[in-house]
Protein backbone atom coordinates (compact mmCIF):
# COMPACT_ATOMS: atom_id res chain seq x y z
CA UNK A 1 0.00 0.00 0.00
CA UNK A 2 1.30 3.66 -1.18
CA UNK A 3 2.00 6.26 1.79
CA UNK A 4 0.04 9.15 1.24
CA UNK A 5 1.10 12.68 3.17
CA UNK A 6 -0.78 13.36 6.00
CA UNK A 7 -2.05 17.03 7.11
CA UNK A 8 -0.23 17.57 10.61
CA UNK A 9 -2.32 20.91 11.16
CA UNK A 10 -5.56 18.52 12.51
CA UNK A 11 -2.96 16.37 14.81
CA UNK A 12 -1.66 19.77 16.26
CA UNK A 13 -5.36 21.35 16.74
CA UNK A 14 -6.46 18.38 18.41
CA UNK A 15 -3.38 18.24 21.07
CA UNK A 16 -3.38 21.83 21.32
CA UNK A 17 -7.05 22.32 23.02
CA UNK A 18 -6.83 19.32 25.10
CA UNK A 19 -3.40 20.14 26.57
CA UNK A 20 -4.58 23.36 26.99
CA UNK A 21 -7.70 22.07 29.40
CA UNK A 22 -5.39 19.66 30.87
CA UNK A 23 -2.89 22.41 32.07
CA UNK A 24 -5.81 24.38 33.48
CA UNK A 25 -7.20 21.15 35.46
CA UNK A 26 -3.44 19.81 36.50
CA UNK A 27 -2.69 23.59 37.83
CA UNK A 28 -5.64 23.29 40.31
CA UNK A 29 -5.19 19.93 41.37
CA UNK A 30 -1.53 20.55 41.70
CA UNK A 31 -2.78 23.25 44.46
CA UNK A 32 -5.04 21.92 45.91
CA UNK A 33 -2.79 18.19 46.42
CA UNK A 34 0.61 19.42 46.89
CA UNK A 35 1.12 16.66 44.65
CA UNK A 36 4.58 17.03 42.81
CA UNK A 37 3.89 14.82 40.18
CA UNK A 38 0.85 17.16 39.54
CA UNK A 39 3.26 19.78 39.56
CA UNK A 40 5.33 18.62 36.90
CA UNK A 41 2.45 16.98 34.77
CA UNK A 42 1.42 20.96 34.66
CA UNK A 43 4.11 22.42 33.36
CA UNK A 44 4.88 19.34 31.34
CA UNK A 45 1.66 20.44 29.77
CA UNK A 46 2.05 24.02 29.49
CA UNK A 47 5.67 23.22 27.30
CA UNK A 48 3.38 21.03 25.28
CA UNK A 49 1.19 24.02 24.40
CA UNK A 50 3.92 26.48 23.78
CA UNK A 51 5.16 23.80 21.82
CA UNK A 52 2.59 23.55 19.46
CA UNK A 53 2.51 26.92 18.80
CA UNK A 54 5.89 26.87 17.75
CA UNK A 55 5.13 24.04 15.22
CA UNK A 56 1.44 25.89 13.66
CA UNK A 57 4.23 29.08 13.44
CA UNK A 58 7.01 26.99 11.66
CA UNK A 59 4.48 25.88 9.19
CA UNK A 60 2.97 29.13 8.29
CA UNK A 61 6.96 30.47 7.91
CA UNK A 62 7.49 27.42 5.81
CA UNK A 63 4.24 28.39 3.82
CA UNK A 64 6.12 31.57 2.65
CA UNK A 65 6.79 31.66 -1.32
CA UNK A 66 10.38 32.20 -2.72
CA UNK A 67 12.47 35.10 -2.67
CA UNK A 68 15.20 36.30 -4.00
CA UNK A 69 16.63 35.74 -0.55
CA UNK A 70 15.25 32.41 -0.15
CA UNK A 71 15.16 30.99 -3.60
CA UNK A 72 14.42 27.66 -2.34
CA UNK A 73 11.62 29.02 -0.49
CA UNK A 74 10.66 28.67 3.41
CA UNK A 75 10.16 24.72 4.29
CA UNK A 76 13.48 24.03 5.91
CA UNK A 77 11.69 26.31 8.86
CA UNK A 78 9.22 23.74 10.16
CA UNK A 79 12.90 21.85 10.32
CA UNK A 80 13.83 24.35 12.44
CA UNK A 81 11.10 24.75 14.99
CA UNK A 82 10.52 21.10 15.23
CA UNK A 83 13.83 20.81 16.64
CA UNK A 84 13.56 23.97 18.78
CA UNK A 85 10.39 22.17 19.88
CA UNK A 86 12.54 18.77 20.98
CA UNK A 87 15.12 20.99 22.77
CA UNK A 88 12.04 22.61 24.97
CA UNK A 89 10.29 19.10 26.01
CA UNK A 90 13.91 18.44 27.41
CA UNK A 91 14.77 21.35 28.86
CA UNK A 92 11.01 22.65 30.45
CA UNK A 93 9.68 19.40 30.68
CA UNK A 94 12.25 16.65 31.55
CA UNK A 95 14.55 18.70 33.33
CA UNK A 96 12.26 20.93 35.53
CA UNK A 97 10.53 17.12 36.34
CA UNK A 98 13.79 15.75 37.47
CA UNK A 99 14.95 18.95 39.38
CA UNK A 100 11.44 18.86 41.17
CA UNK A 101 11.49 15.09 41.88
CA UNK A 102 14.67 15.21 43.61
CA UNK A 103 13.39 18.16 45.67
CA UNK A 104 10.68 16.02 47.04
CA UNK A 105 12.92 13.26 47.79
CA UNK A 106 14.66 15.12 50.43
CA UNK A 107 12.02 17.24 51.34
CA UNK A 108 9.03 15.01 51.35
CA UNK A 109 5.27 16.41 51.63
CA UNK A 110 1.81 14.72 51.91
CA UNK A 111 -0.44 13.85 49.42
CA UNK A 112 -3.58 16.56 50.51
CA UNK A 113 -7.33 15.52 48.54
CA UNK A 114 -5.69 12.93 46.68
CA UNK A 115 -9.46 12.29 44.36
CA UNK A 116 -8.75 15.81 43.33
CA UNK A 117 -5.41 14.37 41.74
CA UNK A 118 -7.16 11.31 40.46
CA UNK A 119 -10.19 12.66 38.67
CA UNK A 120 -7.97 15.23 36.89
CA UNK A 121 -5.63 12.34 35.26
CA UNK A 122 -7.98 10.25 34.55
CA UNK A 123 -9.94 13.29 32.71
CA UNK A 124 -6.27 13.94 31.00
CA UNK A 125 -5.80 10.07 29.98
CA UNK A 126 -9.15 10.04 27.95
CA UNK A 127 -8.72 13.65 26.46
CA UNK A 128 -4.87 12.56 25.36
CA UNK A 129 -6.01 9.47 24.28
CA UNK A 130 -8.35 11.31 22.01
CA UNK A 131 -5.42 13.70 20.78
CA UNK A 132 -3.19 10.22 20.34
CA UNK A 133 -6.17 8.51 18.21
CA UNK A 134 -6.42 11.36 15.98
CA UNK A 135 -2.44 11.58 15.58
CA UNK A 136 -1.99 8.15 14.58
CA UNK A 137 -4.75 8.41 11.96
CA UNK A 138 -2.70 11.06 9.85
CA UNK A 139 0.57 8.89 10.72
CA UNK A 140 -1.52 6.00 9.33
CA UNK A 141 -2.07 8.10 6.11
CA UNK A 142 1.68 8.62 5.58
CA UNK A 143 3.59 5.95 6.90
CA UNK A 144 2.19 2.93 4.20
CA UNK A 145 3.42 -0.61 4.76
CA UNK A 146 5.83 0.93 6.88
CA UNK A 147 5.93 0.04 11.17
CA UNK A 148 5.21 2.81 13.18
CA UNK A 149 9.22 2.58 14.48
CA UNK A 150 10.05 3.26 10.91
CA UNK A 151 7.99 5.61 10.11
CA UNK A 152 9.13 7.65 12.91
CA UNK A 153 12.97 6.91 11.85
CA UNK A 154 12.34 7.88 8.15
CA UNK A 155 9.42 10.21 8.05
CA UNK A 156 9.80 13.88 6.55
CA UNK A 157 6.87 15.06 8.26
CA UNK A 158 9.08 16.61 11.68
CA UNK A 159 6.03 18.33 12.59
CA UNK A 160 3.79 15.05 12.77
CA UNK A 161 7.28 13.23 14.37
CA UNK A 162 6.66 15.56 17.25
CA UNK A 163 3.35 15.54 17.99
CA UNK A 164 2.85 12.18 18.09
CA UNK A 165 6.20 12.37 20.35
CA UNK A 166 4.63 14.79 22.53
CA UNK A 167 1.36 12.94 22.53
CA UNK A 168 2.82 9.56 23.85
CA UNK A 169 4.82 11.43 26.16
CA UNK A 170 2.27 13.10 27.58
CA UNK A 171 -0.16 10.11 27.47
CA UNK A 172 2.84 7.69 29.55
CA UNK A 173 3.64 10.56 31.78
CA UNK A 174 -0.23 10.79 33.11
CA UNK A 175 -0.57 7.15 33.22
CA UNK A 176 3.27 7.56 35.80
CA UNK A 177 1.37 10.72 37.66
CA UNK A 178 -1.63 8.22 38.40
CA UNK A 179 0.11 5.18 39.63
CA UNK A 180 2.60 7.52 41.24
CA UNK A 181 -0.71 9.58 43.14
CA UNK A 182 -2.43 5.96 43.87
CA UNK A 183 0.67 4.41 45.14
CA UNK A 184 1.01 6.95 48.00
CA UNK A 185 -2.29 6.85 49.11
CA UNK A 186 -2.70 3.04 49.15
CA UNK A 187 1.40 2.89 50.77
CA UNK A 188 0.68 6.69 52.73
CA UNK A 189 4.38 6.93 51.22
CA UNK A 190 5.33 10.31 50.01
CA UNK A 191 8.02 9.23 48.19
CA UNK A 192 5.71 7.52 45.71
CA UNK A 193 4.88 11.00 43.98
CA UNK A 194 8.72 12.19 43.82
CA UNK A 195 9.43 9.08 42.05
CA UNK A 196 6.49 9.17 39.70
CA UNK A 197 8.09 12.79 39.19
CA UNK A 198 11.88 11.26 38.36
CA UNK A 199 10.02 9.04 36.16
CA UNK A 200 7.98 11.85 33.98
CA UNK A 201 11.29 13.34 33.59
CA UNK A 202 13.45 10.63 32.61
CA UNK A 203 10.37 9.73 30.28
CA UNK A 204 10.48 13.13 28.92
CA UNK A 205 14.42 13.08 28.23
CA UNK A 206 14.22 10.36 26.71
CA UNK A 207 11.22 11.41 24.19
CA UNK A 208 13.08 14.83 23.66
CA UNK A 209 16.35 12.75 22.44
CA UNK A 210 14.27 10.30 19.93
CA UNK A 211 12.27 13.24 18.78
CA UNK A 212 15.56 15.69 18.34
CA UNK A 213 17.11 12.70 16.13
CA UNK A 214 14.32 12.15 14.29
CA UNK A 215 13.41 15.64 12.90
Amino acid sequence: MASSSGNSTPAILFALGPNFAIALAKGVAAFFTGSSAMLAETVHSLADCGNQLLLLLGMKQAQKPASPEYPLGHGKAVYFWSFLVALMLFSVGGMFSLYEGIHKLQEPEPLRQWWWAAGVLVFGIVAEGISMRACLQEVDKSRGDRTLWQWFRQSRQSELVVIFGEDLAALLGLVFALVAVMMTVVTGNPMWGAAGTIAIGVLLVVVAVLVGIGV
